[in-house]
């Protein structure tokens, strides 16, 4: 099944538990992550892309985009190891809140906590996690949270 790592080592969907919790590897945002995501998506908002813009507007400088904020707390989940061999499929986020600003050269810090454990009504090799994210700069300010459901394989019989 997976050849790159033992079945031992996979955290099956019976692993999981609620009340889980993990914390995630440090990020530092930079220009350059802020200046890629704009290329990506196509939001080249002068808030996020020019300094001279953001330094009158309300944060007083450039700022991340809340949705690579968000990217980036998925990623580093991922960084952390949660899911990485059972994750069949992301199914979707919910209660996405945005708390407050990155700026460049802040350093951020994903945590999750199981929320939700259950079967899948439609795949019954598969069951239902939920996990509840907040991502934080290192000062411990929130910057976002939100639950996000993954599709978690279940152990071969």
């Amino acid at each position: 099944m997976f050849n790159w790592v033992s079945p031992d080592q996979i955290d099956w969907f019976e692993l999981q538990k609620v009340g889980r919790r993990g914390l995630s590897p440090t990020r530092t945002i930079t220009d350059h992550d802020v200046m890629t995501f704009a290329g990506l998506t196509g939001d080249m908002a002068e808030l996020h892309t020019s300094q001279s813009f953001a330094e009158q507007a309300e944060f007083g400088g450039r700022i991340s985009h809340g949705m690579l904020n968000l990217a980036l707390a998925h990623g580093l989940v991922v960084r952390s190891g949660r899911l990485v061999t059972s994750g069949i499929a992301l199914l979707g986020w919910a209660e996405v809140r945005f708390r407050a600003p990155v700026r460049l050269g802040d350093t951020v810090q994903a945590e999750w906590e199981t929320i939700q454990v259950r079967e899948s009504a439609s795949n019954p090799a598969a069951g239902i996690v939920t996990d509840q994210i907040t991502l934080r700069r290192m000062d411990g300010t929130e910057v976002l949270s939100g639950q996000v459901s993954e599709l978690v394989r279940k152990r071969p019989v």
